[in-house]
């Protein structure tokens, strides 16, 4: 799991799922609300905001 309490607000995260997803809030130390930038076929649309949790986050870029 990684710790989101360093991360910053603009940060890129590689996401379970091959998700490429931009920080635009913190909520706490384990929640973050993302803008997603790249996502495969059939597992939503770049842009679409979404909460993810630190157990999502595979590594900051």
């Amino acid at each position: 799991m990684i710790e989101l309490i360093a991360v910053k607000v603009g940060a890129k995260l590689s996401l379970i799922g091959d998700i490429t997803a931009e920080v635009i809030e913190k909520i706490d130390d384990e929640w973050v609300k993302v803008r997603l930038l790249t996502v495969p076929k059939g597992k939503g649309h770049a842009g679409d905001e979404e909460l993810c949790h630190a157990t999502d986050v595979k590594e900051v870029l």
